[in-house]
């Protein structure tokens, strides 16, 4: 009892840490990766138009957004599966889970519509303070549109999973998650690429896929320690999702990421022409190396996972902290990427 209680009064400072090193590390990794791609945002020089700062929030949006996901996802599997309990009513934690889903889910509806703009400002080259004067067309553009999709589903899913009680209303919000997880996977890529429909449809599963392991991973360190008896349960649940979403990220980012380069290169055997001479090959290159550690990580805290995982300083912990700060790193490439043509 006194390891449980301890681990439930060390979680909050811990996770607090944890969330801003996660923070820094994905911003460190999508600065760098931006200006070692040539894909910073600039200043054109032209009048009338959104400004520097305005094209740099849009990465930082997108940054923010994509953490805020990962905290509501991790939450949301948490309480339907992670924390499942016999009966289908949510515990204590499952309850917590829920709370915090709603919250992150209230960040990432509002960084949603701060991105509509945004993205909307920099499009048709207008001053945000503007925009009023030229709503239709930019209720027209479909990167906008498919923003403005995603906040209002995320509002419903921050309203309607905040006092939910049982884990099938919690897994209804599950639902609503990955559908406002489709529509910018969709628009990702340009209209008019021919391999468009295959390297959308991949990101839209690898987008979900990743959520789900980063996210369970987050949900593990945050409910997990908790219960002295039920993290062995929780872990082995959490492994079992791992590697379905592991294999699910490694197959669909590949495929995805192939289809962006054959549309840039014309065809299919351009492709490794294109992934060590573009720059968006070579970021693809550093995340693929990204996945890799974190698959070794992911080896080595399954080995770690035995006697008293509760204990200070115990290696399991160290080695999820690590993984989690590589998952960070590559959340931070993957926003870059979205940003490199």
């Amino acid at each position: 009892m006194t390891a449980t209680r301890s681990a439930r009064h060390r979680m909050p400072g811990r996770l607090l840490m944890g969330g801003a090193s996660a923070v820094l590390v994905a911003s460190f990794a999508l600065v760098v990766a931006l200006y070692a791609a040539g894909s910073e945002p600039r200043d054109v020089g032209g009048i009338g138009g959104p400004g520097q700062l305005v094209n740099w929030l849009l990465p930082l949006l997108r940054l923010v957004s994509t953490l805020a996901t990962v905290g509501c996802a991790g939450a949301l599997l948490a309480a339907v599966i992670l924390l499942r309990i016999e009966g289908g009513s949510l515990g204590v934690q499952g309850r917590r889970a829920v709370r915090d889903a709603s919250n992150s889910a209230i960040i990432w509806a509002g960084t949603a519509f701060a991105g509509a703009i945004v993205t909307a400002a920099i499009l048709l080259d207008t001053p945000v303070d503007l925009l009023r004067l030229r709503l239709d067309d930019a209720l027209g553009i479909p990167e906008v549109k498919a923003l403005l999709i995603t906040g209002i589903l995320v509002v419903a899913l921050a309203v309607g999973v905040r006092r939910v009680q049982t884990s099938a209303a919690a897994g209804l919000g599950v639902v609503v998650a990955i559908m406002a997880l489709v529509p910018n996977a969709v628009t990702a890529y340009p209209r008019n690429e021919s391999y468009v429909v295959i390297a959308g449809a991949a990101l839209a599963i690898h987008v979900i896929a990743a959520t789900s392991w980063i996210g369970g991973l987050a949900g593990l360190v945050r409910y997990g320690r908790a219960s002295r008896g039920g993290l062995s349960l929780v872990l082995e649940r959490f492994n079992q999702v791992a590697l379905i979403s592991s294999i699910a990220v490694l197959l669909s980012g590949l495929l995805s990421g192939a289809g962006r380069l054959a549309a840039k290169g014309g065809g299919w055997e351009s492709v490794p022409d294109a992934l060590t001479e573009d720059s968006y090959g070579a970021l693809l290159l550093a995340k693929v190396a990204a996945f890799l550690i974190l698959i070794i990580a992911s080896a080595v805290r399954r080995s770690r996972a035995h006697d008293n995982l509760l204990e200070r300083g115990h290696p399991f912990w160290r080695v999820v902290g690590f993984e989690l700060v590589i998952m960070a790193l590559t959340l931070g490439l993957s926003v870059a990427l979205s940003q490199t043509v």
